[in-house]
């Protein structure tokens, strides 16, 4: 699967006003219903939720990475929310969130395509160049194309 039919224009926003965990998972889930990724918001949110119980998804450095398989995810998708007010994630370094990673991934993909973009992802934060470039990014198509250079 090519990274940029995973993330498009309409799957990164930036300057997002959003207050909880949740209202974020609504936001993502919200935007993949639009972007017609998925056939059912309750079971793709209830999936992001249920995943949040499991284990937080923060990450640490201001960064959470929340992901769901669920069967009504119809199309592998990254989405993009940079927020303008940091939000708690109950993050692995208990600091808030303030760029959220989206994964939405077929059920008929799990443990393959999540597992590779999020190791992808893992090893490449390591890199101060790459969180600084991740953080501070504000054009949707050259952090599409950051990304795709980047990721897998």
């Amino acid at each position: 699967m090519d990274i940029k039919e995973m993330i498009t224009v309409d799957t990164v926003e930036f300057d997002v006003d959003l207050n909880s965990q949740i209202e974020v998972l609504e936001k993502i889930t919200d935007i993949l219903m639009k972007d017609n990724r998925i056939t059912d918001k309750t079971e793709t949110l209830n999936g992001y939720i249920a995943r949040e119980k499991e284990c937080t998804t923060g990450i640490g450095f201001g960064l959470a990475i929340p992901h769901c398989k669920v069967e009504s995810v119809i199309k592998p998708t990254i989405v993009y929310l940079k927020l303008n007010i940091p939000v708690d994630w109950n993050s692995l370094d208990e600091e808030p969130v303030n760029v959220v990673i989206g994964l939405a991934i077929p059920k008929k993909d799990e443990g393959t395509l999540h597992l590779e973009i999020l190791s992808s992802l893992a090893s490449n934060l390591m890199e101060d160049d790459f969180k600084d470039s991740l953080f501070s990014m504000d054009d949707k198509n050259k952090l599409i194309q950051f990304l795709h250079n980047n990721l897998v």
